[in-house]
């Protein structure tokens, strides 16, 4: 691990470790777009509103944890990752309006591309805040903030295997690998502690809502309503129905497995180096 952080601590290191981390998060639309060119690396709110979502998700995740592991938790480290994150941003959307919307260089913007604009520009300030809370909150407080996003860890990582040529009975139980990944988190916060065992229940309610809420979102990015009173009768009116179908038993199982597993390994090893 010291080596590791001695490799990223130069400067230069931690940008191009923030240019890896979005081409990372948008990796299996960069291989369609290397099979087809027909359309834009980068998705938009129009045609795939759900990989929106899902790669500023990656992209908060890994480059939190990231900065969280490899930079202590530094300020100075953040913002230089950062800054890679940015540029690699910068050109997926320069490559975007250039394919598919170069009247923007004319001063020219229709509704329809001003929706697609706000909507990607809101969930980059969103996967911004939660990049900056994952890198630097105490672990408690940011295992609640990885249990909002890791339903899309799971849809990535199926993404992925599609590409692969894996058996669907192993393709079916990648979705659950954002529950493994929560499941990890709260094993190392433990739950020794009351506060951390409320923790644990409200991750896993969190966890069990999202599918639904982003599935509204996404309905309502694709299928914008109009007025906002409107959007959100919507929204909750599809979350709702959304939360009735969510299949939340086998991700809790999986999450509580991994997290009981995990600290009862950690309480062993603890013990066994204080009696030596």
């Amino acid at each position: 691990m010291r080596s590791s952080r001695q490799f990223w601590s130069p400067w230069w290191a931690q940008i191009i470790a923030g240019l890896f981390i979005v081409m990372l998060a948008v990796g299996p639309w960069l291989w369609l777009w290397l099979g087809q060119r027909e359309q834009a690396m980068l998705p938009t709110s129009k045609n795939d509103a759900a990989g929106l979502i899902i790669i500023f998700a990656i992209i908060a995740l890994l480059g939190g944890w990231f900065t969280r592991v490899m930079g202590r938790r530094s300020t100075s480290f953040a913002i230089l990752t950062d800054i890679g994150v940015l540029l690699a941003l910068v050109g997926l959307v320069f490559q975007w309006i250039w394919g598919d919307a170069p009247e923007i260089f004319q001063g020219k913007v229709s509704d329809p591309l001003q929706a697609q604009l706000w909507a990607l520009g809101v969930v980059f300030v969103i996967s911004q805040v939660l990049y900056f809370l994952i890198a630097k909150l105490r672990l408690s407080i940011v295992a609640l903030l990885v249990a909002a996003l890791v339903f899309n860890v799971g849809q990535w990582l199926q993404m992925v295997a599609t590409y692969t040529p894996l058996e669907p009975e192993i393709y079916s139980s990648l979705i659950y690998g954002g529950a493994l990944i929560l499941g990890l988190v709260l094993g190392f916060l433990g739950f020794l502690q009351i506060w951390h065992l409320v923790v644990w229940v409200i991750a896993l309610a969190i966890q069990w809502v999202m599918p639904a809420v982003i599935s509204a979102v996404v309905t309502l990015l694709e299928n914008p309503v109009g007025s906002v009173g409107g959007s959100l009768a919507k929204f909750g009116e599809l979350s709702q129905d959304a939360i009735g179908q969510t299949d939340w038993l086998i991700p809790s199982l999986v999450t509580l497995a991994v997290a009981m597993l995990v600290s009862v390994t950690l309480l062993i090893v603890r013990k066994a180096k204080r009696r030596t």
